[in-house]
């Protein structure tokens, strides 16, 4: 994969691997040993990419774009899920760019085309010993030139690729600086002028919003109902039968359509 040059401060050091096990892995432990803000790792190819709830993530090479981003971000720890909506809306406005197809979230890290996955976020985070966050790692695994046959028999009904949508073979750096360039944007708006907007932007994408849901544990259903908002800590707000408003945050749970 060709690399571009990235002409912005918050991007100022890229590390391209050919193999990694996962690259939010690798990052983390570039953040642990001081790498500057904006550091980036990608592979060619991932043998253990994760995605959220300890999930595989297929990551063949030359067929997508995996890679993770370190982040210091200056914010109290309570609202570090805003990184992976942030991040998602970003994604959402690179492709939809790249692409002229319409994407959207599926909560709270999903981005889904034609109501099939293409993208996964997994965020994780460090805290310093007062409590605030002394890194962040953000990877980001975008399904770009697979084939249905690239995927594995249980993931063909749920999984798709930018090539499968579009016919068009995509190049990765094309991807990659798309993408970045929308997240420097959002990053330093969030930075200097909060979360509001981003998060419209995220209600306004989002394909959870305004449907039935069912909230499991482990896999046990623990909570149903409708998916009414999302507040400002990321923690998706929904509705049962008898009215009740839950809300349910990052880490705990798992929410399927019915």
């Amino acid at each position: 994969m060709k690399m571009v040059e990235i002409k912005k401060i918050l991007h100022n050091k890229i590390y391209y691997y050919e193999q990694l096990d996962s690259t939010n892995l690798k990052a983390l432990e570039l953040a642990k040993q001081g790498a500057a803000e904006g550091t980036i790792v990608i592979s060619a190819r991932q043998t253990a990419g994760r995605g959220r709830m300890r999930r595989k993530w297929e990551s063949p090479e030359g067929k997508g774009l995996w890679f993770s981003m370190i982040l210091r971000p200056t914010i109290a720890s309570e609202y570090c899920a805003q990184i992976t909506l942030l991040t998602a809306v970003a994604v959402v406005k690179a492709l939809q760019v790249l692409t002229d197809k319409n994407f959207s979230i599926k909560w709270p890290n999903d981005i889904m085309l034609d109501g099939k996955k293409v993208c996964g976020i997994l965020a994780e985070m460090a805290l310093a010993a007062d409590g605030s966050i002394e890194y962040a790692v953000v990877g980001i695994g975008i399904n770009i030139n697979m084939s249905s046959e690239d995927f594995g028999a249980q993931l063909k009904a749920t999984a798709t690729s930018l090539y499968l949508a579009t016919g068009i073979e995509y190049e990765h750096e094309q991807v990659l600086k798309a993408l970045l360039d929308e997240f420097d944007l959002l990053y330093s708006h969030w930075h200097c002028c909060g979360f509001a907007l981003i998060r419209q932007d995220w209600l306004d994408y989002s394909c959870t919003l305004g449907h039935k849901v069912i909230v499991r544990d482990n896999d046990t259903e623990i909570y149903s109902g409708m998916a009414e908002d999302m507040d400002d800590y990321g923690s998706l707000l929904v509705r049962n039968a008898a009215g009740k408003i839950e809300s349910f945050d990052f880490g705990e749970i798992s929410i399927r359509s019915c």
